[in-house]
């Protein structure tokens, strides 16, 4: 059971990670969304478990390692977010 868990728990550490990234990648700022009431907990957190149903994780990684500044993918589930945090 607790591996289970920890599978678990490790899949949304990894995808917190990349929408974290995506973002920073993307021109938004996390952090300060929040801050500005922007973004809530409770909208990151469903944000990081959207991503967790992405089916692009290699692509994305490609993504953050190759892909242009300023730019969300197209395939990223939370890209409607995002454009709505940078605007």
């Amino acid at each position: 059971m607790f591996k289970k868990i920890e599978a678990m728990l490790n899949k949304a550490d990894l995808h917190f990670d990349l929408l974290t990234a995506v973002a920073e990648k993307g021109g938004v700022d996390l952090n300060r969304q929040l801050q500005v009431g922007e973004l809530s907990a409770s909208g990151l957190r469903s944000a990081v478990m959207l991503c967790t149903h992405c089916t692009h994780v290699g692509e994305c990684q490609s993504h953050l390692r190759d892909g242009p500044q300023g730019e969300v993918p197209g395939f990223c589930l939370n890209k409607h977010m995002f454009e709505h945090l940078k605007a």
